[in-house]
């Protein structure tokens, strides 16, 4: 029996997992879902806001809680927080259940992309934002390394992109 398996993308913030995850899901015409979206409509508050209102360690339980109600159903694909592959059980059930793409992008590209809406962005100190992002780059890119498969993003198109994560999709989904 083929078994069918929806696809989560990782990475750190600001390299596209969002934009690439609605254009790969649209190609494959399957349903998309934004973890960070879902848990904004829940709350009715930007990650932002919760951050500041509630903490890191709220906002990562419930971060936690959201991906874990997912029903891995039907095939779909799935974008999550930047900090949502380095939470143990989010990780688990991703390499356990799905299949798992790692955007890996070049700190430089990150932090030009951050610095146009840094406010959006609330792990990133906005008073050095580089020193930000190299130090969680130090930290989440060994554990983004255990994603199945990962796309170099920094010379590649979006539809480059899309096209590879499509690619292997399709030769790992069956």
């Amino acid at each position: 029996m083929a078994t069918h398996k929806s696809l989560v993308l990782v990475g750190m913030m600001g390299t596209g997992k969002s934009t690439i995850g609605k254009e790969v899901a649209k190609k494959l015409k399957i349903e998309f879902i934004d973890t960070d979206a879902l848990i904004e409509n829940e709350t009715n508050q930007t990650i932002a806001e919760i951050f500041k209102k509630n903490g890191e360690k709220y906002f990562r339980d419930l971060e936690e809680k959201t991906f874990l109600k997912i029903k891995n159903d039907k095939e779909k694909i799935i974008s999550v927080g930047g900090g949502a592959f380095i939470n143990e059980s989010i990780r688990k059930k991703i390499l356990k259940e799905y299949l798992s793409v790692w955007l890996n992008m070049d700190e430089d590209l990150i932090i030009n992309r951050i610095k146009r809406n840094p406010k959006k962005r609330p792990m990133v100190d906005q008073n050095n934002i580089e020193k930000s992002v190299k130090n969680l780059k130090k930290t989440r890119d060994p554990i983004y390394k255990l994603a199945n498969y990962e796309i170099n993003c920094n010379l590649n198109s979006k539809n480059k992109i899309v096209e590879r994560i499509i690619d292997f999709y399709e030769k790992n989904n069956n």
